[in-house]
């Protein structure tokens, strides 16, 4: 099947259902925070291999966590949260940083890359107040945390990283919590850097994803295009 391949001049993308059996839509453009939001406000996600042109997919089924239906551990939770200190960030750059040194292996460069270019639309992101981030602590050392786009109440997952499996689950765990108390619908969870093993995830068809994200930019008034 062919792709679409996108100009860098102009904002669009074609319909997620356009997408290839793997779930490609479309290859090109730029990262823009603009065409970031578009694309997820259209069940889209960017994702590929560093030096290489950027792709954006839509798979089918989609992999998501529902929030309001999972159920926390108590006792878990606890457990975990004795043993670290968590907060939502207030130092965005600081985070970013510390999960590119996690990520960026010259002698693995694989699509988990975070470049450069990804970096400074996260930024833009975070200053424009549609992107949230998780610290988890040890020692008054940063071990780990993740950090992801908000749009309306849905949170599109982009990076969980720490050496240590209970690290990324209390990150999550406590994300999770947060996002019950603000009433979020979804955290997408299709990006691979995003996946905290032993989480139970759901699954929504491409149709009833692109809708929810569809109606959930139209009831919060978030534009396509800021």
């Amino acid at each position: 099947m062919p792709y679409f391949e996108l100009s860098k001049d102009k904002i669009t993308f074609p319909p997620a259902y356009f997408a290839d059996l793997d779930g490609l839509v479309a290859v090109g453009g730029d990262l823009k925070a603009e065409r970031l939001l578009l694309a997820y406000n259209s069940g889209i996600y960017y994702w590929h291999y560093p030096l290489k042109h950027i792709k954006w997919w839509s798979p089918d089924p989609r992999t998501v966590l529902q929030v309001a239906s999972f159920k926390i551990s108590f006792e878990r939770y606890q457990f975990l949260e004795k043993k670290f200190s968590i907060v939502l960030t207030i130092d965005f750059e600081r985070l970013l940083r510390t999960c590119q040194k996690f990520y960026n292996n010259k002698d693995k460069m694989d699509n988990n890359w975070l470049s450069e270019r990804a970096y400074r639309t996260f930024m833009d992101l975070y200053q424009k107040g549609f992107a949230l981030g998780v610290e988890v602590w040890e020692k008054n050392k940063l071990v780990g945390g993740l950090f992801g786009v908000v749009i309306g109440k849905i949170f599109f997952g982009e990076y969980t990283f720490s050496k240590k499996q209970e690290v990324k689950e209390i990150a999550l765990l406590y994300l999770i919590k947060k996002l019950k108390e603000k009433k979020f619908i979804l955290i997408d969870m299709q990006k691979e850097s995003m996946i905290v093993p032993g989480f139970d995830y759901d699954e929504l068809s491409r149709i009833e994803y692109v809708s929810i994200c569809k109606e959930n930019a139209d009831n919060y008034n978030i534009p396509n295009i800021p």
